[in-house]
C-alpha cells in the first residue's frame, strides 16, 4: 500500500512540474535578450565585430525558442524528459536541443567564433546534461560562453563556462574543432 501511495505521490508532483506551457517572450523582452547576449560575446574579444556578435546572438535566443515549439514543450525540462523517454514526445532532451542549436549555430558561417558541443555530469544517467559552448575563433573552450535552450524550456539560459553552476568540458574533446564556417 505504501509504495501504492508514493508512486501517486510522485505521478501527483510529476503533473504538476508538466502544467505550465512556455511563455513567448514580449518583443521588448526577446529584444534585450538578445543585446545583453550580444553584449557578453563582444566581451569575449577584441576581434569579435557586432554583426557577428549580433547574428549569433539572436539566433541562439529565437531559435531555442524555435526548438521549444517544435518539441511541443508544455512543461519543465524534466517533464518534457519524460515525454520524450516514455515515448510520447519525439525530441526535446538536452543532447537535442545542442545538437540542434549547434547545427543552426554553424550553419551561419561566422568564422570569428567556434561552437562547442559540451557535457557535464557525463554518463550520469539522471544528471547528465549538453549545451552549447561558443568561444573566439582558436580561444580555450574555458573561456567560452555557455548555451542552454533547455535549461528553461526554450527561453535561452547563458553563463560564461566558469561561472555556471554546471561543470563543462567538451563533449567530443578529440575532434578537431570546426568554426561556425561549414
Amino acid at each position: 500500500m505504501k509504495t501504492v501511495l508514493r508512486l501517486f505521490c510522485l505521478f501527483l508532483i510529476l503533473c504538476a512540474a508538466g502544467c505550465a506551457a512556455h511563455q513567448p517572450l514580449s518583443a521588448d523582452r526577446e529584444q534585450q535578450k538578445i543585446d545583453a547576449l550580444t553584449r557578453d560575446l563582444l566581451s569575449l574579444h577584441s576581434s569579435i565585430d557586432r554583426g557577428s556578435a549580433r547574428m549569433v546572438a539572436r539566433t541562439a535566443v529565437l531559435y531555442s525558442r524555435e526548438l521549444a515549439d517544435r518539441y511541443g514543450v508544455t512543461g519543465s525540462p524534466r517533464f518534457h524528459n519524460l515525454l520524450v523517454n516514455v515515448g510520447l514526445k519525439e525530441r526535446g532532451l538536452c543532447y537535442q536541443w545542442t545538437d540542434d542549436l549547434l547545427v543552426r549555430l554553424k550553419s551561419l558561417g561566422v568564422r570569428l567564433f567556434d561552437f562547442h558541443s559540451a557535457v557535464a555530469h557525463r554518463d550520469s544517467d539522471l544528471r547528465e546534461h549538453s549545451s552549447v559552448v561558443v568561444t573566439p575563433h582558436g580561444t580555450a573552450f574555458e573561456t567560452g560562453i555557455m548555451l542552454d535552450g533547455w535549461r528553461y524550456s526554450g527561453d535561452l539560459y547563458w553563463s560564461a563556462v566558469q561561472d555556471d553552476s554546471y561543470e563543462w568540458s567538451q563533449r567530443y574533446p578529440n575532434l578537431q574543432q570546426q568554426t561556425g564556417s561549414l
